[in-house]
């Protein structure tokens, strides 16, 4: 006799497989702990940073100064219901803030990397070329230097440093000038 076997769906079988090897819903701790800075907001997460979900359902978020803790203390349980409602599970049942440098010191470090990114960000403006007089110009001044090899340096240097110059100004230039009004056409 030939045995009926019922069709499953793939998705519902993986679901029943991740709650067996998962049963503590461990999985969406860490999500909880990701999602924390997007359900905050930028202003909040600059000076906290979700932490840890720990198994009786607190999330720990580390803040900069105590300040920042008590004002969020009063803010958790709206906090709480977004971090819970954006992973589908009621798995955060509180928030504790504690007060740690380490949210500081990485808010100076991330600082710190965005300054010297900026700094070292390429120029916007492109170098404009020397004309004849100028290059002239250049070579003149460059000739005073005795060593061939570190004259055409200072040359290449000094060049590259004036058309840099030079491109600046166009630039600031282009940007002060009012537009000209368009001439209407004739015919004739």
């Amino acid at each position: 006799m030939a045995r009926l076997r019922k069709t499953k769906a793939f998705g519902d079988l993986g679901d029943r497989m991740l709650e067996r090897i998962d049963p503590r819903k461990r999985r969406y701790a860490a999500r909880a702990v990701e999602v924390w800075a997007e359900i905050a907001g930028a202003d909040i997460a600059q000076h906290t940073l979700g932490s840890a979900l720990r198994e009786s359902g607190e999330l720990v978020v580390y803040v900069d100064s105590s300040t920042w803790a008590s004002e969020l203390a009063l803010m958790s349980e709206r906090l709480k219901d977004g971090i819970n409602e954006r992973i589908g599970q009621e798995l955060v049942r509180s928030i504790r803030f504690t007060v740690s440098r380490r949210v500081g010191d990485d808010a100076v470090r991330v600082q710190a990397e965005k300054d010297s990114d900026e700094f070292y960000e390429a120029d916007a403006t492109p170098p404009v070329s020397l004309d004849e007089s100028e290059r002239a110009q250049a070579e003149y001044v460059a000739s005073v230097v005795t060593d061939e090899e570190l004259r055409e340096t200072a040359l290449r240097v000094m060049v590259k440093d004036l058309e840099w110059k030079k491109g600046q100004r166009v630039a600031k230039t282009a940007e002060e000038a009012p537009e000209a009004p368009e001439r209407p056409k004739t015919d004739g």
